[in-house]
């Protein structure tokens, strides 16, 4: 269900749109967003010499400022967050009887899976600010559903 406060129907410049219609498009959005994510967490060139795990909490985000300085350090901290927000946004859309709870534990295990592969497989850095930081990102994005899922 889309919401429960959107009608079965819904106008846009005179085009109506099924509920059924709605959900299949989201459906389809959502899925692109995880192929996209995917693509850029797990499905990229370039591996590791070893298994990088880092369960230091900000520790290398405060290093990045120190060294690289405050652009890299906010690409760094706001695109963990920014980057969960649709799955937030998009996921209540999808599911029936969502709830803020549901949502962020969904995106703290779409996180998980992502940094415990990049472990795995030698494609990244397995970050606990990274699992913190993508949880928030699905939480905001939640709220940013409910917002605006009250105002319609």
């Amino acid at each position: 269900m889309v919401s429960s406060n959107v009608k079965n129907e819904r106008q846009a410049s005179g085009i109506k749109i099924s509920l059924k219609t709605q959900k299949a498009i989201c459906l389809i959005i959502f899925v692109i967003y995880i192929l996209i994510v995917l693509r850029l967490t797990i499905f990229r060139s370039g591996v590791y010499n070893e298994r990088q795990l880092n369960l230091s909490l900000f520790t290398d985000l405060i290093n990045t400022y120190k060294y690289s300085g405050i652009t890299r350090f906010l690409w760094l901290f706001l695109g963990n967050i920014v980057w969960f927000i649709p799955f937030g946004f998009l996921l209540p859309m999808l599911l029936k009887n969502s709830s803020f709870l549901k949502t962020a534990a969904c995106g703290f295990m779409f996180s998980f899976a992502i940094e415990t592969t990049q472990f795995f497989t030698y494609k990244g850095v397995a970050e606990l600010d990274d699992l913190i930081l993508n949880t928030l990102g699905a939480a905001i994005g939640y709220l940013f559903f409910k917002l605006l899922s009250e105002k319609g």
